[in-house]
């Protein structure tokens, strides 16, 4: 987010019959199949009444613009992925913190399994949240067989132990990871490979809110950008086993002060691993590559993703990894601000990235928007990703500035194309895309177990969307694996792994994450579309413990449309 930004920049009939046999004729012989993209507004329907509170004031303080975030995650086991949604709060400067009315806390809703959801925050004991909310990730940090859930706030982040009972224990105190700084994103990954998921905190200003200061463009009183204040230095906390964290942070070599508002742990490289991705806002991303030894090394610059193309810092938002031209390594794709292109980084395999953006179609739909939470899906299960992208502007005037934009935009959804670009799909994806919001975050998960995958999408000071997934693809419908990791030598959530799906036709590449998008984090099992015709032939799990698991399908069943549950082989 750049305050200053705009001020730098005749066939006959018997052809056509021959031509349409032909058509027909390969249409037939090879079984084409044609997918109608559709996603249908479910939020009132399942029964979530949630609406984010900003708190907005005539102070405009920064923070009333940025969030919030929420997640799919199935906290109580039962095989149904359950929401929870962050609020925010109210910012005054006569109070010496930000101020969260009872009636305004987050929400957590469990589903019923009928595709609709109850609010369980105060049967889970999850009713007291401290701090002005941003964002919020799950993860399994005490290998007990719970989904645990760790929120960010512009205030003292928390750390949420699940019982496994249905119910919460704040944790935060015991564990010692309840960062102070402003925190936006943050992600779980097991830098050290010992078993245990770190946790690696982006935090974003040193603002206070008895230092802010107003900011104006052309004479309008905006929301400051990142440039009026001083970047906060990010946080790395090692997992020490026993439900306790240290923080490492200058131990591991991290000293970069940035912007963060996104981050995930990825092994780019492919070495075995988690090294650390972060988009900051305004300055440098960073890639920092794991050394093997408990530290990292920033080395972004050299490896192309710290700039975009014309060698500009941009202002990152969220984050989206995938495979999308499915080369066996993972993509990275982040948002950035309007009047900046978003930055699709192709991984080449040798250590460097190379943005295709402008090769890839996505240049021209990205210009005028800005974006927030992104995620890959496979939305139709043919094989191949989609690109979801959540926008929203940060001035709620910025019309007044330039007529051209707008504070609620669209959000848009991306297919691909026989050629390998990604065409603009939205107007035809369902009636929620012609709609403006004030997107934020994204999550994605399949919440009604039919096989397709739905997106849970949070807005600024509105009402959560939740989008089920009604694509069909004809003349038949196309099929899926889902995949569930259990990790023993390794953590259990299997955060880390690399799983090769191997059918009859191609081999599909994904790595189990957690967090990236923009304060949200999505369901860990992976979902695999195969298509009409194919088999499954194989399924590769390489395990952070370095364990390589191979199952066989090519004397047994292949398994479509199922969910496969795969627990790791301990090491002898």
């Amino acid at each position: 987010m750049k305050a200053n930004f705009y001020l730098s920049f005749g066939t006959n009939i018997a052809t056509l019959l021959l031509a349409s046999l032909i058509f027909v004729n390969c249409v037939i012989a090879y079984g084409a199949a044609e997918t109608t993209f559709h996603f249908t507004e479910q939020t009132r329907q399942a029964g979530i009444r949630f609406k984010h509170t900003n708190g907005a004031s005539k102070e405009k303080y920064l923070p009333e613009t940025m969030g919030s975030g929420g997640i799919f995650f199935d906290y109580n086991n039962d095989g149904h992925l359950d929401i929870y949604l962050v609020n925010g709060g109210t910012i005054s400067s006569t109070r010496q913190s930000p101020y969260r009315d009872p009636k305004h806390v987050n929400i957590l809703y469990h589903n019923k399994g009928d595709g609709t959801f109850i609010d369980a925050t105060a049967e889970a004991r999850l009713a007291q949240n401290s701090g002005y909310g941003m964002g919020c990730l799950s993860a399994d940090y005490d290998n007990d067989g719970d989904a645990d859930l760790y929120l960010t706030n512009f205030g003292r982040n928390q750390l949420y132990r699940n019982n496994g009972d249905g119910t919460f224990t704040d944790a935060t105190s015991e564990a010692g990871v309840g960062d102070g700084s402003w925190s936006v994103s943050a992600t779980f990954g097991d830098y050290n490979l010992d078993g245990h998921l770190d946790l690696y905190v982006a935090n974003y200003l040193d603002y206070q809110i008895g230092t802010a200061h107003s900011c104006f463009l052309h004479g309008v009183h905006i929301y400051c950008g990142p440039h009026e204040y001083l970047g906060a230095r990010d946080t790395l906390y090692r997992n020490n086993g026993d439900g306790t964290f240290t923080d490492v942070t200058a131990r591991a070599g991290l000293q970069n002060t940035g912007k963060g508002l996104g981050t995930l742990f990825i092994d780019y490289n492919n070495d075995g691993y988690p090294d650390i991705f972060v988009a900051n806002d305004a300055v440098p991303d960073f890639l920092y590559r794991n050394n093997r030894d408990g530290t990292f090394t920033d080395i972004a610059v050299t490896a192309g993703v710290a700039y975009n193309s014309e060698g500009r810092a941009t202002a990152s938002m969220g984050i989206a990894n995938g495979d999308y031209d499915n080369d066996g390594r993972v993509d990275i794709f982040v948002t950035n601000f309007s009047l900046e292109i978003n930055s699709l980084f192709h991984n080449d395999g040798d250590g460097f990235y190379t943005m295709t953006t402008f090769e890839t179609g996505l240049a021209d739909p990205s210009f005028s928007q800005l974006g927030f939470g992104t995620q890959f899906l496979d939305a139709d299960n043919d094989g191949t990703l989609e690109l979801f992208v959540a926008n929203g502007h940060v001035w709620d005037n910025v019309s007044e500035i330039t007529p051209s934009l707008s504070y609620k935009q669209r959000c848009q959804i991306f297919g691909r194309t026989d050629t390998g670009k990604f065409r603009d799909i939205s107007d035809a994806a369902g009636s929620f895309f012609k709609r403006s919001i004030v997107a934020r975050g994204v999550a994605i998960g399949d919440y009604n177990n039919d096989g397709a995958t739905d997106i849970l999408v949070t807005a600024c000071a509105e009402s959560p969307i939740l989008l089920r997934n009604d694509s069909r693809v004809t003349p038949k419908k196309n099929s899926w694996v889902k995949i569930q990791l259990v990790g023993t030598e390794s953590n259990r959530d299997g955060i880390g792994a690399k799983v090769w799906l191997h059918t009859n036709r191609t081999t599909q590449f994904r790595e189990v994450t957690c967090g990236g998008s923009y304060a949200s984090d999505s369901d860990h099992n992976l979902s695999f579309g195969i298509g009409t015709q194919e088999t499954v032939q194989s399924i590769k799990v390489q395990w952070l413990s370095g364990h390589l698991q191979t199952i066989d399908f090519s004397k047994t069943e292949s398994p479509i449309n199922e969910v496969i549950h795969i627990t790791e082989d301990r090491l002898n």
